[in-house]
């Protein structure tokens, strides 16, 4: 777009031109890579907080597409399978629903104590905390698949509490 100021004696008019401009063709970093996201070097960079880049590989109701047509590797399909999962639970996704038959009511879900549950920050699971230390059952936080993704903390990522 260009602004062209035209002067015919007294008058001056103003206007904005559509001009074309050469779009750039984006390479990728690594053409070689087998998947897109080997491709954009986003190997370790992402995680269930990437809306954006996760809602590339859903369906409109929430499950993922297949590998056939996102195109993705078998590792990094896992991946952005437990990150998608994880968006779900942490409401991240809310219009990536499936639709409910008319006048379905769904079952209410027990609530939790509040206090007596915490939230692990990086699998967006509740984290019991009953009973004695000997006696409770480690729960899973997080993913073992998702252990090479980049932590920017100094505490390595911890698998069961």
């Amino acid at each position: 777009m260009a602004v062209v100021e035209i002067q015919e004696g007294k008058t001056t008019i103003i206007e904005g031109r559509i001009t074309a401009t050469p779009q750039e063709s984006l390479n990728p970093p690594n053409p070689s890579g087998q998947c897109p996201i080997c491709r954009w070097n986003l190997k370790h960079k992402y995680g269930y907080e990437d809306v954006l880049l996760l809602s590339q590989f859903i369906r409109p109701h929430g499950g993922m597409l297949p590998r056939r047509i996102t195109g993705l590797c078998q590792e990094e399909h896992l991946k952005i399978e437990e990150c998608v999962k994880m968006a779900h639970r942490a409401g991240l996704l809310p219009n990536h629903r499936p639709q409910l038959p008319e006048g379905f009511v769904p079952k209410s879900k027990p609530q939790l104590n509040r206090y007596l549950t915490r939230w692990s920050r990086r699998s967006v699971k509740p984290i019991y905390n009953k009973g004695h230390r000997w006696n409770k059952v480690r729960m899973a936080v997080g993913s073992p698949l998702l252990k090479d993704n980049v932590s920017y903390s100094r505490r390595p990522l911890v698998l069961y509490h």
